[in-house]
Parts: C-alpha cells; structure tokens; sequence
C-alpha cells in the first residue's frame, strides 16, 4: 500500500486510541496523525461521559434479532430487507459513525450516501448500518481493529477465537462490552416496545455473550459458499486496510487470518448445532435469498413470528414493500478453496441447514 493516496484514519474513543498508539509510528503518513488522534478521542471521551449518564439508566433490548454471518455472506442485504419488511429499530449510519453524540446531537437535517470501498454498494445516512462500526468506535474489542493495523490480524483472529469458547455462565453481562451496551439502550429507547434489529458478522464469533445478554433474542444466520465467501472477502479487506490502514500488512497476513476466522466460525456453528434450540436461530442459504428473495423473506418473517396467520394481506405487503427497496443481486461464483477450515465450515453448514432450515423454524 506504500505510496498510495493517505489513508483515512479512524478515530474513536481513548480505548481505540491508545490501541492504535500502540503500533507505533505509522508507516502511511497522515498529517498531525499523533494531535489529530489525542484531540479526538478526548472530544469523543467528553461527549461519551455525557451521552452515558442517561444512557446507563435506560432499560437494555429485551428480544432483538442478531443478522449473522462470515463477511460477505449476504447479512448487509439481508438486514437491509428485514429493515424494510418489519420498521423495526436498528442502528443507522449517522449513529454508527458518531457514537458518542448521536444521543446529544439528533439526526442530520440531510441525506447524503457514498460507495463502499469494496464494491458498488451505497452507504446512506439513515440506512441501516452494523453496530460493529459503533462497536469499534466506542474501543470495545473488535476485528475491524486490523483495518487500522494489519501488522495485528492475528490479535483481531485470538478475539473471535477466545469469544467462540467463552462460555456463557462465565461472562458478566455488567461489565463485558459495557459501552456498546449502553448504545443499544440508546437506540432501542428511540421507541420503547419496538424491536431491536442487529446486525454484524463480528456478532457471529459472539453468540456465547449474546445468549447470556439476552435470553429471549432471535438469531437469523445467512451462510454462502465458502469459495465465494473467501474471494469476496479478499476483496474486502484489502479494499478498507487501503482505505483505513496506517501500516502495510505483512505477506500472508490476511489469508492467515481469514483461515483462522472461518476456524472460529466454525465453532461458533458448532456451539449453535450443540446447545440452539431451532427456535431460537434460523439458517438462510444466500442462494436461496438470491433465487427466491420473496419465498426466503416470508420465511424470515415467519420465524420472527410475523407471518400474522390471521393476516395473510399483511405479510404480502411486508414482503412487497421491502423487495421494492431493497435489491437483490447474485454473487459472483467461485471455485472451492483450498483451505480446510473453510472446507469445513462448508460441511458443517450442510448440518446446520438440515437442522435449522426454514422447515425446521416453521
């Protein structure tokens, strides 16, 4: 990446300022990057101060829906269409981006959208967006952090990795990702008795902590094949380190950590197949959403208990209205690759959709 435009730094919290401080001296220059990165994360530690002296009284989520996936799976369009289907809460752009004071500021008077670094998909203002980028923001661990330093994949890969295995009678809900939870009340508090809609395929590796945090959630997991699943996201990181990155990665760096993190989806599969009651986690094949979008919403919709059998009329225009906003376009195809824990996440994959297909949620 030497030599390329400057990238466009992060800033967040203290917590992910002084992780990145910790890298030392960046490679990829950035002007006054040491000022820059004090001056914001104290801004950011005063806003957040006082956002969260209401934000900690507030009441958490009672039974959201978490979107999952391995990035690039499909989750983005997913969320996008259940969003439209349903109006429930989820977090938006504005307020992914701006944590610490989306609570104190309001929503901008303007619309405004942009490309993804990774591909032709827009990011708007108010769409829907993943709570991982608040996450990350706020300095709570995530493996978004290897955007910004991808000398450290593998600290972002030991992550998941620890939070797959964690078990859940051993967290503390308190004190365990204190300030995104503190961001989910703020936004589930915009209209109480809504349900909240979440979406991160960081929240895949940990299914352990939410179980614990929420014992009346619902889980949708959106899988594709692991060939095209690995291409894409090749693709994708390479696409926002360039963007975001402050150092080069080093050779392998990444192929490394996509084995380790299809390792650790695997086992996250695993858990669910071994303790998820299908009630509770619905499995939703990307080809299927791109074959049949209608038919694999409606079932979506039925396993979050919005079918209405009394109201056929209305899960029609649920599912009417939500197609029209929402497109859905196939992936591109990929050949298998030729790693083994992406292999077998493939097979394990083959037993989740037996065991947690639309047949079996209905």
């Amino acid at each position: 990446m030497s030599g390329r435009r400057p990238p466009r730094p992060l800033y967040g919290g203290r917590p992910l300022a002084d992780w990145t401080r910790a890298g030392g001296r960046p490679e990829r220059r950035v002007a006054a990057h040491a000022l820059r990165l004090a001056w914001h994360a104290y801004w950011f530690e005063q806003n957040w101060r006082t956002a969260s002296r209401r934000l900690d009284a507030l009441p958490p989520p009672d039974d959201p829906v978490f979107v999952l996936g391995f990035w690039r799976s499909g989750t983005t369009v997913l969320h996008e269409l259940i969003a439209a289907a349903t109006d429930w809460l989820t977090p938006r752009t504005w307020q992914c981006f701006h944590p610490s004071t989306c609570f104190l500021s309001g929503p901008p008077r303007q619309q405004a959208a942009a490309e993804r670094p990774m591909d032709a998909g827009r990011i708007e203002t108010f769409g829907p967006q993943e709570d991982e980028l608040a996450l990350l923001l706020l300095g709570e661990p995530s493996a978004y952090r290897g955007f910004i330093d991808p000398r450290r994949l593998d600290e972002c890969a030991e992550l998941a990795t620890t939070a797959v295995a964690a078990a859940p009678a051993a967290t503390a809900p308190a004190t365990t990702l204190p300030r995104w939870q503190a961001f989910l009340r703020g936004i589930a508090a915009a209209s109480p008795g809504s349900r909240l809609l979440l979406k991160s395929p960081g929240h895949t590796f940990r299914l352990p902590l939410l179980q614990s945090l929420f014992p009346r959630a619902r889980f949708v997991w959106i899988g594709r094949e692991s060939g095209e699943v690995l291409a894409s996201n090749l693709r994708m990181w390479r696409a926002m380190m360039d963007t975001y990155a402050l150092w080069d990665p080093p050779g392998g760096a990444l192929e490394r950590f996509l084995s380790r993190m299809f390792h650790a989806c695997g086992g996250a599969l695993e858990r669910c197949l071994a303790e998820m009651p299908p009630q509770r986690l619905l499995w939703v094949d990307f080809a299927a959403l791109t074959a049949q979008p209608r038919q694999t919403l409606a079932d979506v919709l039925r396993f979050l208990q919005l079918d209405g059998p009394r109201e056929p009329a209305q899960l029609e225009r649920r599912l009417t209205r939500a197609l029209m906003r929402v497109p859905v376009h196939p992936g591109s195809r990929a050949s298998p690759p030729d790693d083994e824990h992406a292999l077998a996440f493939d097979r394990l994959a083959t037993v989740a959709r037996q065991r947690f297909g639309p047949r079996s949620a209905g």
